[in-house]
């Protein structure tokens, strides 16, 4: 493991805050105590404990910036509890995994399948279905093979574009091809995602296609809180961009970025030094950011845009993530989750970002591999990377992360003042292509000059909450669904749960029994992957059961203008039904707490708030004041439902999970 005081780039405990005393040999026997105390004065001299006896390829950075912040790593399972809990990937057992609710970990349960590319596929296309103009981000896609026959029609009719097959379980490139005949097509029956194909990629003077890897961390869910990560990874091809032709034999590597297709090309450029990622094969951010600014990008509006993307598609995956939760922990309290995510993304050659995909378990490492069967050894753009977002992740676990930036002096969330001394002397890059960075120097004073602002920084509700806040409304069907579903079983609806929403929510006689059963069967070839009626026993997943309330929600308010104002009537009118049958209101619906007059926490699993709720005894109910909560309603029976209500609370900071 490299020495943590050699790393310039992790901000050094400062003597006069912090007093570490080193650790020799944790010990997981109950009657020792931990020789190191994290006592500074932000964490009240509180010993902070990280297990990374799961954490496999993830430990060496956990561990690097675990010990920076003085806090104690327990690298074997304990009994004790420990504060935070660093996996690799999401475990099965993870509410057997973490004993204690008071804890933090950084995975949600089920969130490696929610990213899978036909799950996330199903959640951006029921988000599209009620906001059309706002999820044009992804290419069109079809699911095969599901949606085989529809994608053989528009193939046939558009003869001229290209399509990427991918499968829905691959990953690292494999099993990737492009095509533009239907008969290319190499399996008709293997569950895959056929995507159009972008085949007009912003490039530089290199000629090379390239794609970003952008970093954002779901903080919690109760309340509602996302970031992003202000450096990310930009991953180029090795030979010169070509737009596809029917040529058999297509050049992959001038059309894939991922690292583990190019980096056994003989082109592959590793970085040695922040010099070298100028031109190599993997770049950071901020400086592919500058080299598309001397092409004529606009870059803020580039990353004000992308910013914009990673909300809506968390928003959009949110209702089974609050799903998961409920049936991981539905007995007991739970885990304070987070969770690092990896998001995909391609520039147009408009300027127009494309979301790809997105990565549950993104790659932590900062090593790589130069020669195969040669010792890894240290990659410079990945530390620069992904050490400063674990660090920031951790203090956003502590809860003091902006307060351990305001206080900082010397070291920031890059490159600090260590690294400057020692390449001030590095000599002057010869621009000869016009890449827009002249030289190491600038590199360094740009990260330099960002060294007091946190690595990570909340995008939603702080930043995006007013223009992307009305986008957060498939919880209220989350709500609903959960009426009828055995949450200790499965996040699954029945038959049986199917029919028994139709009678409590007065939606009998909108159609027959064939009609009914026709749309069943269609919703099932589609989210299930077959129509044999043996194969529902498990139940419809909860877009299934979004497309039953879309198919209602048009036919009982066929005279609405778009299928979310027939939407928000629906919810509502099902809401007003379930009352009769003793179903509280508050159980249908979120809990917002103003924070101060200009921002809310948004509570999405209310009824997980008990602990924050003794906090709040005597406190009156209040209006929210956000717009974009509040239903706009327009019939009679709709005017006496109670719009969500805010609890306001003075400078409170709840429990979060």
């Amino acid at each position: 493991m490299a020495n943590i005081e050699s790393l310039p780039y992790i901000g050094k405990i400062k003597d006069s805050g912090c007093n570490v005393n080193p650790l020799d040999k944790i010990n997981n026997n109950n009657n020792q105590s931990l020789t190191v105390k994290f006592v500074d004065n932000k964490m009240n001299g509180k010993v902070i404990t990280v297990d990374t006896s799961r954490a496999k390829s993830n430990k060496h950075v956990v561990s690097m910036c675990a010990r920076n912040l003085g806090i104690v790593e327990v690298p074997e399972p304990s009994p004790k509890p420990c504060n935070i809990y660093w996996h690799n990937v999401v475990y099965s057992d993870l509410r057997n995994l973490i004993p204690s609710s008071s804890s933090y970990v950084n995975k949600f349960p089920g969130m490696t399948e929610l990213a899978k590319k036909i799950s996330l596929t199903k959640s951006l296309r029921s988000m599209e279905e009620l906001f059309p103009s706002e999820y044009t981000f992804y290419p069109q896609s079809w699911i095969i093979p599901p949606q085989l026959e529809e994608f053989k029609k528009y193939i046939e009719n558009n003869k001229t574009k290209w399509f990427i097959s991918k499968p829905d379980d691959g990953a690292q490139g494999s099993g990737i091809y492009l095509l533009n005949k239907f008969d290319d097509l190499k399996s008709y029956s293997d569950r895959q995602l056929i995507q159009e194909y972008i085949i007009n990629p912003f490039l530089m003077n290199d000629q090379l296609k390239f794609d970003f890897r952008i970093y954002a961390v779901l903080r919690s869910i109760n309340p509602l809180s996302i970031y992003v990560a202000r450096e990310g990874m930009v991953r180029f091809c090795t030979e010169k961009y070509k737009k596809p032709t029917k040529d058999k034999n297509l050049n992959l590597y001038s059309h894939l970025t991922n690292y583990s297709l190019n980096k056994s090309h003989t082109s592959y450029k590793h970085s040695n030094s922040l010099k070298d990622q100028i031109k190599g094969s993997k770049r950071l951010l901020s400086t592919v950011f500058h080299q598309m600014e001397r092409r004529g990008m606009n870059t803020r509006k580039l990353w004000h845009n992308i910013k914009i993307i990673i909300v809506k598609t968390v928003i959009a995956m949110l209702p089974e993530i609050m799903l998961n939760y409920e049936q991981t922990f539905h007995d007991i309290d739970g885990p304070q989750c987070f969770q690092i995510m990896g998001f995909d993304i391609m520039v147009q050659e408009d300027g127009k970002p494309i979301l790809l995909e997105v990565n549950a378990a993104p790659s932590l490492t900062i090593e790589h591999t130069i020669i195969e069967g040669t010792p890894p050894v240290r990659s410079i753009v990945d530390e620069v990377i992904k050490v400063p977002l674990v660090r920031d992740c951790l203090l956003l676990a502590m809860n003091i992360l902006e307060e351990e930036y305001s206080s900082r002096s010397d070291c920031g969330s890059g490159v600090c003042s260590d690294y400057l001394s020692n390449d001030t002397n590095l000599p002057k890059i010869v621009d000869c292509n016009n890449i827009g960075i002249s030289s190491s120097d600038d590199i360094v004073l740009t990260m330099k000059s960002r060294e007091k602002r946190p690595h990570l920084s909340e995008i939603f509700p702080n930043r995006y909450g007013g223009t992307s806040g009305h986008l957060l409304f498939l919880d209220k069907a989350v709500y609903l669904y959960m009426q009828f579903i055995n949450i200790k079983v499965g996040t699954k609806i029945t038959i049986s749960g199917i029919k028994n929403f139709i009678r409590k929510c007065n939606l009998i006689g909108l159609v027959n029994d064939k009609e009914l059963g026709e749309k069943l069967k269609e919703i099932q070839e589609y989210y299930i992957g077959s129509n044999d009626m043996a194969e529902t026993r498990y139940g419809y997943p909860f877009h299934a059961f979004l497309q039953i309330l879309f198919y209602f929600a048009k036919i009982k308010f066929s005279y609405c203008e778009s299928l979310l104002s027939s939407m928000q009537r629906l919810l509502a009118f099902c809401n007003k039904s379930l009352q009769k049958y003793g179903v509280q209101s508050a159980r249908l619906r979120r809990t917002e707490i103003e924070k101060d007059e200009n921002s809310i926490y948004i509570y999405l699993l209310p009824q997980r708030m008990k602990r924050g709720r003794s906090l709040l005894k005597g406190t009156g109910m209040i209006r929210s004041k956000s717009e974009s909560t509040k239903i706009r309603v327009n019939d009679e029976f709709e005017k006496n439902i109670q719009l969500p209500r805010a609890l306001k609370v003075n400078n409170i900071k709840l429990p979060k999970i």
